[in-house]
């Protein structure tokens, strides 16, 4: 079973508000519609609850993530954009414990 901690819930609720506030360089515009910022929430949702589904786990490789957890999964929403599912895991439970895009990464 999946579970998230409170500080992914939180990352996720800002990947919302983020959404929603994000405007064309006039400043004129939102980028997305409520519809489509909602429905990238519930796909971000339904790539961690899969978590418990994947074959094998892979090992957090970039210090960032290491300090959130033991293993890492990489959902690829779009060419340019990519979410670290930072994780720990017990024999029958993930708890994630992070979310961060790759923008946020550094190697």
């Amino acid at each position: 079973m999946v579970f998230y901690n409170k500080s992914a819930l939180d990352d996720i609720e800002e990947i919302f508000i983020g959404l929603l506030e994000w405007k064309t360089k006039d400043n004129s515009q939102p980028i997305m519609t409520f519809d489509e910022v909602w429905s990238y929430r519930e796909d971000i949702y339904k790539a961690g609850n899969a978590l418990d589904l994947l074959p094998f786990d892979k090992n957090a490789q970039y210090q960032i993530h290491k300090q959130y957890g033991k293993f890492v999964y990489c959902y690829k929403r779009n060419k340019h954009t990519q979410w670290y599912f930072i994780y720990n895991k017990t024999e029958n439970n993930i708890f994630i414990n992070k979310i961060i895009s790759n923008h946020l990464t550094v190697i």
